[in-house]
């Protein structure tokens, strides 16, 4: 209701710059030595042949306009990215996370190979790709965190804090990941890495090393089904190894024997493993040192920890390739079997996985993004990214098919024959025992442990930061002064809750974490977040915000108004039901989980989705005004709602900016107009008006034009008088912005 465009300015401007003469000649003073403060006004007034009048602070002027162009953060008070290619890095660690090398490549293994690339491509751009953009461009817009940034629809405030819940789960659950990739890493510092051999305390009897290097060693013969003929000559006896046994590998009795002593149940809690509790505790120090600067010092370590493991997959990759099998694995589980293309359950699947892939609704890209400088162009840095997370899958997939292949050639199983299985158990089982085969098996084991640790740190690092900016961002004067007491709090306190799960019943419960936390409570918040901002705040103004950042819309406007508005809530019900009806009993091994800590996990995912509601009615109820005027605060943006810097706001809504309100207003403005219009707009568009206000407002104005028309317009201090009025009337934002 208050924007003006820069050719109505102009006209406006241009008035007030003709009569400017006169002007001068009535208040007395000469435009020799008028010094004027270009950075008082808004930036497009620069470009304008006017004379602008001098300034003088009248009492009702808020802040100045902010430097922009200088050396430094842009946004002074909460501080930016250092760089560009620190911003990039954080969101490419961010995304690209750990599901790439235990996810997508189990999915293209079971659902056709390269056929599987089509259904995911495809709901990429129509599940991900919409959320992507939605919380990347809200949040570079508002410079504002998860929580803050629901100043755009205040009733849905509970979405913010429910993705900071979720966000706790997720720091908790790389955290561990994290603590068992360390504990792995230490030990592959050996001539003979543990998992390697099964001559150790917890192999067991049945330990397999694999049927081709057993008969290596026994001089035996290898069979076309995979059994192993040895011949024994002082006692002309004939032995037969029979066919593997994947269930035996060192591999797998290290991980649950050495590394989590796991025990019979989710409800045997067990012992506590000291050694891996003190791995969690070095994961979460780095993580506390990596943010101790906020994004000053966690925008340096994206360097490493998103650079380096790109190093690392390369040359894993290459070395992998050059091993026995790999080729011919590679090339069989590639080739598309285009008959998956007719299952909804692989479309299913593909929809599940991109939505995921990308990391979004649980507040990190709204965080990320709000350190953004407000002009950066978005559009380019999503594709960026969004190709990026694409081929980073694609390669975790070519790492995964050569380790396979070469497994497959030192057990002497048919490539059709071979199975795997996804998470935990693809990379700390199948590829530590791939890697345990290569030569120099320490060098390559410990630089795979280094990626994915890298990886996973990467991931955790923004987890957190999106739990300690949006506290900051939601209670400034408390605790953004307080930053670093907050992340201390906030890591102390993860520390605690990440400790029970060293217990031997550990796995179990990160199992249910996984199954049911982490998963179909960010597709209803997908969902509400879609509905809220499409259909409340409306998509037009959200695309019209991304035309604010970048000067223009997104091509194909009116694709992005169908797919925000129509395609994307059903698809996000879609997932949801996909979700819940492919739902079965929770196994591990041949471990079935009890039907009570099934309940018990259902009851924690619902914890950040029922504080959606309470929050909702808590927002309603401390709205003030009458029952229709509370919806109306709740439903539209709070007045706190857009840029963060007066500056950035003055371009598009000059009128929001005490100095150019000024400007816009000159003395020449006929006071009966203004009265009028005040009358019949203000109360219309702010609400905060009522009858009383109204009437006092419509006298304090008729006596100023009295003392304005007495004067006949000769003293300065009308004019100052009568902006003030002004301004006092017209809403304004009630924001931090810098100096």
């Amino acid at each position: 209701n208050f924007q003006i465009s820069n050719q109505h300015f102009s006209e406006k401007f241009g008035k007030m710059s003709i009569s400017s003469n006169e002007q001068e000649h009535r208040n007395g003073r000469s435009a020799v030595g008028n010094h004027v403060d270009m950075s008082l006004y808004p930036p497009f007034i620069k470009q304008l042949d006017a004379k602008l009048p001098d300034y003088t602070r009248e009492g009702d002027i808020e802040y100045p306009f902010e430097e922009i162009t200088g050396v430094g953060d842009e946004n002074r008070i909460r501080g930016n990215w250092s760089n560009k290619s620190d911003y990039l890095l954080a969101v490419i660690g961010f995304t690209a996370g750990v599901g790439s090398f235990w996810k997508f490549p189990f999915l293209v293994f079971k659902h056709g190979g390269a056929a599987f690339l089509i259904p995911y491509l495809v709901m990429l751009c129509l599940a991900a790709l919409p959320m992507f953009f939605m919380e990347m461009v809200l949040g570079q817009f508002s410079s504002s965190s998860a929580i803050s940034v629901w100043k755009v629809v205040p009733l849905f405030k509970g979405i913010g804090f429910a993705q900071v819940t979720i966000s706790g789960f997720f720091a908790v659950f790389f955290n561990i990941i994290s603590a068992w990739t360390l504990f792995y890493l230490i030990n592959s510092f050996s001539f003979s890495i543990p998992w390697s051999n099964c001559a150790n305390s917890w192999s067991g009897e049945n330990c397999t090393l694999g049927t081709r290097i057993q008969c290596r060693e026994m001089n035996g013969t290898l069979l076309v089904n995979g059994s192993c003929i040895v011949e024994h000559a002082a006692s002309n006896e004939t032995t037969v190894i029979p066919l593997h046994d994947l269930n035996s590998i060192p591999s797998l009795r290290y991980f649950h024997t050495d590394v989590l002593m796991l025990s019979k149940g989710v409800d045997d809690f067990g012992t506590l493993n000291w050694y891996l509790g003190l791995c969690v505790l070095v994961c979460w120090i780095a993580v506390f040192l990596c943010l101790f600067q906020g994004v000053k010092s966690s925008g340096k370590v994206v360097y490493i920890s998103v650079i380096f493991p790109f190093i690392i997959l390369t040359v894993l990759l290459t070395r992998l390739l050059t091993l026995d099998g790999s080729i011919s694995a590679v090339l069989y589980f590639l080739s598309p079997k285009w008959e998956v293309l007719s299952d909804l359950h692989v479309w299913g699947e593909a929809a599940v996985q991109a939505f995921y892939s990308v990391s979004c609704c649980s507040g990190g890209l709204f965080t990320i993004a709000s350190y953004s400088k407000f002009h950066n162009n978005v559009y380019k840095d999503i594709c960026l990214v969004l190709l990026v997370d694409v081929f980073v899958s694609l390669i975790g997939c070519l790492l995964t098919f050569s380790a396979i292949g070469f497994t497959c050639y030192e057990f002497a199983i048919a490539l059709d024959k071979f199975q795997i299985r996804d998470g935990f158990h693809l990379v700390f089982v199948f590829l530590a025992e791939a890697l345990a085969g290569v030569p120099v098996a320490p060098l390559y084991a410990g630089l795979f442990f280094i990626m994915i640790l890298l990886v996973v740190h990467a991931t955790q690092m923004f987890v957190v930061e999106t739990i300690v900016s949006s506290l900051c961002d939601e209670y400034p004067e408390r605790l953004r002064r307080n930053r670093r007491h907050v992340l201390t709090t906030v890591c102390a306190l993860f520390i605690c809750l990440s400790i029970p799960f060293c217990l031997s019943s550990g796995l179990y419960w990160m199992e249910l974490l996984t199954q049911f936390v982490l998963t179909w409570p960010l597709v209803v918040i997908a969902f509400l977040e879609c509905m809220a901002i499409n259909w409340i705040y409306g998509v037009d103004n959200m695309l019209d915000n991304a035309k604010w950042i970048v000067g223009h819309w997104p091509p194909c406007y009116i694709f992005w108004k169908v797919l925000f508005k129509f395609i994307c809530p059903l698809v996000y019900l879609s997932i949801l039901c996909f979700l819940w009806l492919d739902w079965n009993s929770i196994e591990y091994e041949s471990y079935q989980f009890p039907y009570w800590s099934i309940l018990a996990a259902w009851g924690i995912a619902s914890i950040p989705l029922i504080l959606i509601p309470i929050i909702g009615i808590w927002q309603f109820c401390i709205a003030k005004g009458t029952i229709t005027q509370k919806w109306w605060r709740v439903l539209y943006p709070d007045d706190a709602w857009g840029p963060a810097l007066a500056i950035h706001r003055a371009e598009k809504f000059p009128l929001q900016i005490p100095e150019a309100r000024r400007l816009l207003l000159p003395p020449e403005v006929e006071i009966a107009a203004s009265q009028r219009d005040l009358q019949d707009d203000i109360p219309m568009n702010s609400g905060v008006l009522t009858a009383g206000r109204s009437s006092e407002f419509a006298q304090t104005t008729d006596a100023r034009s009295i003392r304005s028309t007495v004067a006949g317009g000769g003293d300065r201090g009308d004019v100052k008088s009568i902006g003030a009025t002004i301004n006092t009337m017209i809403p304004k934002f009630e924001r931090e912005t810098a100096i």
